[in-house]
């Protein structure tokens, strides 16, 4: 009897540590902002900004600029002979200096769409890692408000051991004055004495349970002072909306459905960049080259040559024809698989929805048992504990009842703060902000 009354203590018992008093909002608040998973969360949103910035440069023109000083020798004699009696053009053995300079600019102006599915591609895998952290939000939200409730059923639980220490206490008292007379044995006494011990242990547990989730619950909100939770924590009884009109609201507001659209989006733009290779590539550049000989690089008089190219060149590569194949199917198949992806993230998200729009209504009926349930073991105890206290019956009959109405009152406070949670997880699992 008192190992389940024990188990019903520590079942939910989640992690937390004390002083600071921090409201539920706030410690949303909190959470959202200190959070290390979710400061991990931006990181990916920072790289996955940087890696479209990248495609985006990438798309610019490449420019470069060069000068190079080199000394040139001719190490035999050279003559350009035109058919004439004399050389056109002679060089003697001889040593120089020249200047040469360059500046060059080029960029492709068709690629086969490539540019373009680069750039879509990576715009939609940035946005994905944002609805990406929107999801862990939720989830760290839940967390804190999940920790908040189990946190407060400890303390309640703790209350009502008091309560039941302390009303034996005083029974503990008629116990002694009954002995006194005679009319029951100093063993009723122990069975008194025995259920206090019995209680004392359970509230330690629990206790020591509390500081641990206390203590947990301050990591989880990111700060180093000890933190205690707001005692006025009320429970409502939620009721879940219609079910259909959940899986609707599942299957439009959650993020991880978005996101799987983005990357399905991506997906086909790869595609689309993948099979660029089979259309003709287009480019244009521009050349200017700067030749002096001479090692200075502004001559003393006009020695040095200017020249400007400009130029559109056509490119096709005849081996992506048949070279390509391999990768043109891998990104089809890219496709499908993220396709398969979001079909089979749906249906978990319909089963998540349904399970917890059941597990409310299951609340609820626990909350209607549980309360009668209260009622009868208050009931019982109380004719009970008038029949003690006219002699007839044991203190173990006493004890039995007491037992009970301590589980009722248990169960019913796991019962009310379960069904909290799941009214807070349901509205998780169909997207909506958890409180």
């Amino acid at each position: 009897m008192y190992r389940f009354v024990l188990f019903l203590l520590l079942l939910t018992a989640v992690p937390g540590y004390s002083q600071r008093r921090i409201p539920l909002e706030e410690a949303i608040g909190l959470a959202l902002r200190n959070n290390t998973a979710l400061k991990v969360s931006a990181d990916r949103i920072q790289i996955a900004d940087a890696r479209f910035r990248q495609v985006k440069d990438r798309a610019l023109p490449q420019t470069s600029a060069s000068l190079q000083a080199a000394r040139l020798s001719i190490l035999s004699p050279f003559e350009l002979n035109m058919g004439g009696p004399e050389p056109a053009f002679a060089l003697p053995p001889t040593s120089f200096w020249s200047t040469i300079g360059m500046v060059s600019a080029g960029k492709e102006i068709f690629s086969g769409f490539a540019e373009k599915s680069a750039h879509k591609s990576a715009e939609l895998l940035a946005e994905a890692s944002r609805l990406d952290a929107e999801k862990d939000s939720r989830e760290i939200e839940y967390a804190v408000v999940a920790s908040y409730y189990n946190i407060y059923k400890l303390m309640q639980s703790a209350r009502i051991l008091d309560e039941n220490r302390e009303l034996l206490l005083r029974k503990e008292q008629d116990v002694k004055n009954m002995l006194r007379e005679g009319i029951l044995t100093s063993n009723e006494l122990l069975k008194i004495q025995l259920q206090q011990s019995n209680l004392e242990l359970s509230r330690v547990d629990v206790r020591n349970a509390q500081e641990a989730a206390l203590f947990n619950l301050g990591t989880l909100l990111g700060v180093e002072t000890p933190v205690a939770i707001d005692t006025t924590l009320k429970l409502t009884d939620a009721l879940p909306d219609q079910l259909g009109d959940l899986l609707g609201q599942a299957e439009t507001s959650r993020s991880e459905l978005k996101a799987n659209v983005l990357r399905i989006k991506s997906a086909e733009s790869n595609l689309t960049q993948t099979r660029s290779v089979l259309y003709p590539h287009v480019s244009a550049s521009a050349m200017y080259l700067y030749l002096n000989p001479n090692k200075n690089v502004i001559p003393d008089r006009h020695t040095f040559l200017q020249a400007v190219n400009l130029g559109v060149s056509v490119h096709y590569s005849i081996s992506s024809l048949y070279a390509a194949k391999g990768k043109i199917q891998e990104a089809r198949l890219n496709i499908d698989q993220a396709r398969h992806l979001n079909t089979l993230q749906e249906e978990q998200i319909r089963n998540e929805v349904f399970g917890l729009f059941r597990s409310g209504i299951s609340a609820r009926e626990k909350i209607r048992v549980s309360e009668t349930a209260l009622a009868q073991a208050s009931r019982s105890f109380t004719l009970t504990e008038s029949k003690f206290r006219n002699g007839l019956l044991l203190s173990s009959d006493l004890l039995e009842s007491q037992n009970l109405l301590l589980q009722a009152q248990l169960q019913l406070l796991n019962s009310r703060v379960d069904a909290q949670l799941t009214y807070y997880k349901l509205q998780k699992a169909i997207g909506n902000p958890v409180h």
